[in-house]
């Protein structure tokens, strides 16, 4: 049996409280336990609560104390959400892991779980090391704050990073709950909503990697990392590159386990197949936790599923594909293969040197699929599509049809030679699998902004006309190529909505017979010699609300026919319900828009819209609305801000804001 407690406070020593939710084993108060945290932003009475129900509390049931807290400027909690893993964050984090394990259910010993966010403050609790933490479980998260996370994706700015400062613009609005806070929710609502910023402030105002990025980016000092470690991540996913990262950096006991999931825990994992990541959860808290020889570290260190080729989908139940595992990453059973780029060939012997031109359409990057597919509120579009229009507007470089399968296992990279007649430009580069009736499906891609081809720190003009290599490192993945199929490396100079394009149209001159791709290869003949065997994950959900209104959702590419500019417009009603423990109501409906003509960079535009709804009988409704919309020109981005809000239908505030932010070699 557990007992929940649906909200407790967790006093901070500043003064501050945080608002938690516990489950406890019934018999903790007579026989302490360790416990497990789950420390985030996104409320836990409504927004992640049924996601909670059946995750986190999964862990009350084998003899743990799950505490489940929403951050300071969150939910019920204290305060203002002012950035992402701030230093008021993780001292915070500190405090409550010390507060839990003074409790009396708790026997002082703790670990953290988390994806996105939670994962990466898992991580950074780590560096802190307080003494009751034992280990982490980090999921879908980044060790690179600028390169991976939301702000400069690869090290572009990403389009799509409007829409995630414009997501936590529209969250930071939502008001704390009276139940919950009692009279003085309404004044903790003011606040947040006049004095919370907009992350796109904190982005644009650094648009190099300086020490505000550095500040929350744990792959600065992995040596402070001194407690064991298991990453999870999968080849959709946006983050796919930390948990080789992990492994191969990290020198604590650690584990890997990526499947073929998008941005979601591995139970719940769309493209399936989703595992029984639960149970092997427990494994291993059982193994750190309360020193049970659970076999867990007999098993290989990484956990990998290799998918199948497959015909391109936006939208996948199922991949199919194998699991394999390897004891040690790197692994000594993949070494790179070697392609050498020729005119429009891709070969595995030395190619004669040709000089290619590629001026891509600005439209190149509309099948793209989503920065960060999760499927938040149900199956979508939001993978990348048939790659053939893509490839159209890049410059291609094919194998002849494959006679064995190629299974690719790891970061392929390419070295591109080239000269640009701009000071400043893109490069995009995709792996894709060629069909033998010519559909395309992206195998995996990279982005880098040429200015930052020495540093992220301490960008450089091009000098237009002089050569120069880079190396360009793609997601890392796992993908099995099949005979008869064709191996293509497709290089544009636009990659729009995920890049923001450069201020002025670049060409882009690639010297083919310099220029290499390298390929991690995983041997036919390698062995996983201690894999896991997971089950299928346990139908675990827990009926904790009545939907009211159903998921929806509409994506159309149109082309404007008086200015030739297409428009990518995404809408959401992300439906409505109402929680059976609360009586809350909750329903959002969002828009994304974004805006090119194919052959002016500065046309770039992207709009985003939320709106929340939040309610209660018989007498408590509030409604907010956020808009966010970027534009540039040759020197300048400029970003509107709309907020506004409404109590019982009436109007209670409205903030707008025109700024504008110098552009900084992007």
């Amino acid at each position: 049996m557990v007992e929940c407690i649906d909200h407790l406070w967790i006093p901070m020593p500043d003064g501050a409280q945080l608002g938690a939710r516990l489950w406890l084993p019934n018999d903790s108060d007579q026989n302490p336990v360790p416990a497990i945290l789950e420390y985030i932003p996104y409320r836990k009475d409504d927004y992640t609560a049924a996601r909670d129900a059946s995750t986190i509390a999964h862990f009350a049931q084998h003899g743990y104390a799950c505490v489940r807290v929403d951050m300071r400027g969150s939910g019920s909690s204290d305060g203002i959400l002012d950035d992402e893993y701030s230093i008021q964050e993780i001292d915070d984090g500190v405090a409550v892991i010390n507060w839990i394990a003074e409790q009396a259910w708790c026997d002082g010993n703790l670990g953290t779980i988390g994806i996105s966010w939670g994962g990466i403050t898992g991580l950074q609790l780590a560096q802190r090391a307080p003494a009751p933490l034992k280990t982490v479980i980090a999921l879908g998260a980044s060790e690179f704050r600028y390169y991976d996370d939301a702000g400069y994706y690869m090290g572009c700015m990403v389009g799509q990073t409007i829409g995630w400062a414009a997501i936590m613009f529209g969250y930071n609005t939502r008001p704390p709950d009276p139940a919950l806070v009692g009279d003085s929710w309404r004044d903790l609502w003011f606040d947040r909503l006049k004095n919370t910023p907009h992350y796109l402030d904190h982005f644009l105002t650094h648009q190099r990697e300086d020490e505000y990025w550095l500040r929350g980016t744990v792959g600065a000092d992995y040596d402070s990392i001194n407690i064991p470690v298991y990453a999870v991540s999968g080849h959709a996913d946006c983050w796919p590159n930390t948990v080789p990262r992990l492994l191969e950096r990290l020198s604590v006991p650690r584990r890997g386990l990526q499947g073929a999931w998008c941005h979601r825990y591995p139970h719940l994992g769309i493209p399936g197949p989703a595992v029984d990541f639960l149970s092997d959860a427990v494994r291993w808290y059982d193994h750190w936790l309360k020193g049970i020889d659970t076999g867990i570290m007999a098993e290989d260190m990484y956990q990998v599923y290799i998918q199948d080729s497959a015909l391109p989908e936006p939208f996948y139940d199922q991949r199919p594909g194998r699991w394999v595992s390897e004891s040690a990453w790197p692994s000594g059973q993949v070494q790179n293969l070697q392609f050498h780029l020729g005119n429009h060939t891709l070969s595995e012997s030395v190619q004669s040197g040709n000089l290619l031109k590629i001026s891509s359409p600005q439209t190149v990057g509309l099948a793209s699929g989503e920065y960060m597919p999760w499927f938040a509120f149900g199956p979508a579009d939001e993978l990348p599509g048939d790659q053939q229009d893509e490839d159209q507007g890049s410059l291609v470089f094919d194998t002849d049809p494959l006679r064995e399968h190629l299974n690719i296992l790891g970061n392929a990279q390419a070295e591109i030679t080239f000269r640009c007649d701009q000071t400043e430009g893109l490069l995009a580069v995709r792996l894709c699998d060629v069909w033998p009736d010519g559909k395309s499906t992206l195998i995996t891609r990279g982005i880098v902004n040429l200015c930052q081809r020495e540093s992220k720190r301490f960008p450089e003009a091009l000098k237009p006309g002089e050569w120069y290599t880079m190396n360009v490192s793609l997601n890392h993945t796992g993908y099995q190529m099949p005979p008869g199929h064709k191996l293509r490396l497709a290089v544009s100079t636009s990659y729009w909505p995920m890049a923001w394009p450069t201020a002025n149209v670049v060409t882009l001159e690639i010297k083919t017979g310099a220029s290499k791709l390298y390929l991690p290869i995983r041997n036919n003949e390698a062995i996983s010699t201690g894999p896991t065997k997971y089950g299928e994950p346990k139908n675990i959900e827990k009926k904790i609300s009545t939907q009211l209104r159903e998921f929806a959702q509409r994506r159309k590419i149109s082309v404007d026919p008086d200015t030739g500019k297409s428009i990518y417009e995404i809408y959401a009603d992300n439906g409505k319900v109402r929680f059976h423990q609360n009586q809350l109501k909750m329903g959002s409906t969002t828009l994304q828009r974004y805006t090119i003509h194919p052959d002016e960079p500065l046309s770039a535009r992207a709009e985003y819209e939320w709106e929340w709804e939040y309610s209660r009988d018989p007498d408590w409704h509030i409604c907010t609305f956020t808009r966010t919309d970027m534009r540039c020109d040759e020197t300048y981005f400029y970003i509107k801000t709309e907020s506004i809000a409404w109590e019982q239908e009436r109007e209670v505030f409205r903030k707008q804001s025109d700024k504008k932010f110098r552009r900084d070699f992007f």
